[in-house]
């Protein structure tokens, strides 16, 4: 019997120095992704101090929340030296700091963070909920998390092999999605479904072909957001809190 899947090392597309078409195209996904943050915050970004980011590649992420003025103190953490890709363009100094760590255990202390959040990293994890374990950990208020919702109706085997190759192991639905949250003991505070921005749809064309899928993706999802991720990959975005144990009852 011989394996349907072809499977390599896992996230080997990340390693090594990132060419400059690929920075390019990690610093414009990260103004939609921060942007999505910024929304689902809304007038509680105004109390977010110190900022934690986990699996932060380039950085261009948090360079975005700090240029949106969410955050004061920004860290960001990687099982990949982010130093290997940095982006240098004001995130090199204080308030960033960088640093690697195990892939399992966050080094820092319970509670330490105003806001922690995971941007398309959930779905790169063996164990997503010792994961959200440890994010729920080290947060203090908010946990934000978001995935590619890449299981529809028009799914199939070489789709699933074009995302393991760039080491996705972990496939959801916004159902499934909210389950996975929900079973590891946060609560959804603010939901998103999104569509790119227009940068990111013509990155890999032209602007003709790219607003013309933004215009027929956007307009999908405006008229049925479960119909929409029914029938294409879109992406989705939680704003989380620490579900708190009930007290013990009294005997």
């Amino acid at each position: 019997m011989t394996m349907e899947f072809s499977i390599g090392q896992h996230n080997a597309h990340y390693e090594g120095v990132y060419s400059a078409q690929e920075r390019d195209w990690r610093r414009i996904c990260a103004v939609d992704k921060a942007d999505h943050i910024a929304g689902l915050l809304g007038a509680s970004a105004a109390g977010v101090g110190n900022v934690l980011e986990v699996g932060c590649g380039t950085g261009a992420v948090l360079a975005r929340l700090s240029a949106i003025g969410i955050g004061r103190d920004f860290t960001g953490i990687d099982v990949i030296d982010p130093a290997t890709n940095l982006e240098t363009d004001g995130a090199a100094s204080a308030p960033f700091r960088w640093s690697s760590y195990d892939g399992v255990t966050i080094p820092f202390a319970d509670g330490s963070f105003d806001l922690v959040y995971a941007s398309h990293v959930l779905e790169h994890v063996p164990e997503p909920r010792a994961f959200l374990h440890e994010l729920t950990r080290v947060a203090r208020n908010f946990i934000y998390l978001e995935v590619p919702c890449e299981l529809h109706a028009r799914t199939n085997r070489r789709a699933l092999q074009s995302t393991l190759d760039i080491g996705h192991i972990n496939f959801y639905t916004p159902d499934t999605f909210r389950l996975v949250l929900e079973t590891a003991g946060l609560h959804v505070a603010g939901f998103g479904t999104y569509d790119h921005s227009l940068p990111v749809h013509a990155f890999h064309s032209s602007r003709v072909k790219g607003l013309a899928k933004s215009l027929v993706r956007k307009s999908l999802l405006s008229v049925s957001p479960e119909l929409a991720t029914r029938l294409a990959t879109y992406h989705c975005g939680a704003l989380c809190r620490r579900v708190e144990p009930p007290p013990p009852r009294d005997r």
